[in-house]
């Protein structure tokens, strides 16, 4: 079967499945919730093959003097948290929006206020680290909207994100789409806030930065807009605490250079900071390098 044959009967699958799973999902307490979705994690460690070696791959690259056995630890883990974000994910859409809310600890507020308070353009900066989709959640419930810069997906998961996101309260902005760029404009302009995540390695505009001491291609539309704006830029992160509450860690502002790919890179350095912090809550997954510089070997 080829890829995009799976892509489709995958993207139906999700379609299908994930509404129904939403009602049986809710019904548990939420600590149940969470060890389901720490039994799937385990399972799906075990048995997506593909995965699992370009995890372990990844995590080579990034920590190559970790023991191996640390390693397929961190991988294992860092499997589970993908899986207990979407168990909690199906938990809360059967729920009111703001309980979610009651289990997130912030930390750094001031940095969101500061900003906001001077009338300045705010942009969040964040990634794919802890449950990063409840960022939305908490920005909704103290009364601040929040617009998420995301890319275009596939049917299947199209649906699934709009639902989870307007349950949140969080608008989106499908980059490259017809009338985009006056959106953009239109969320500072009302005192909103724009956050994008520039972790993965897709196709859109991007610049060769360091990450985890390697060449990786990223998005420079998060430093285009930032520099052309004069927005303020906040690195925000969640993470999954031991008791499977979370933590929204607001930092300062980044200093910024004036340039794309300086920005970027102080950008992706941010980013990589977090990432070591929590290792095992990050996409290891995800091919972040497949893409390789001119004359580089892939």
């Amino acid at each position: 079967m080829d890829r995009d044959t799976w892509r489709r009967i995958r993207s139906r699958i999700l379609a299908f499945s994930f509404p129904l799973a939403i009602g049986p999902v809710s019904l548990l307490p939420w600590r149940a919730a969470l060890a389901l979705g720490r039994r799937l994690g385990a399972l799906a460690w075990r048995v997506s093959r593909r995965d699992r070696a370009r995890t372990l791959e990844h995590l080579a690259l990034a920590f190559p003097d970790l023991e191996p056995d640390r390693r397929s630890a961190l991988g294992r883990a860092c499997f589970q948290t993908q899986t207990v974000n979407l168990v909690e994910t199906l938990h809360a859409l059967g729920r009111r929006p703001g309980s979610v809310v009651e289990r997130i600890e912030v930390a750094g507020w001031e940095h969101v206020e500061g900003p906001l308070g001077a009338g300045r353009p705010l942009f969040v900066l964040t990634a794919h680290c802890g449950n990063w989709e409840l960022l939305g959640a908490v920005f909704s419930a103290r009364g601040i909207g929040l617009t998420g810069i995301v890319r275009d997906l596939d049917p299947g998961a199209e649906g699934i994100m709009r639902r989870l996101r307007r349950h949140y309260g969080t608008r989106t902005i499908v980059r490259g789409s017809p009338g985009a760029a006056r959106e953009l404009l239109r969320v500072f302009r009302s005192g909103g806030v724009l956050a994008m995540l520039i972790d993965q390695d897709v196709r859109v505009d991007g610049v060769w930065v360091p990450f985890f001491g390697r060449l990786a291609y990223t998005p420079a539309g998060a430093a285009q807009i930032a520099l052309r704006r004069g927005a303020t830029v906040v690195p925000i992160f969640m993470e999954r605490r031991e008791d499977g509450s979370h933590l929204m860690r607001c930092l300062p502002a980044l200093k910024l250079p004036e340039d794309v790919r300086g920005a970027t890179a102080a950008m992706t350095a941010a980013i990589e900071e977090q990432v070591r912090r929590r290792p095992e809550q990050w996409v290891w997954m995800h091919r972040r390098w497949r893409q390789r510089p001119p004359g580089e070997a892939p």
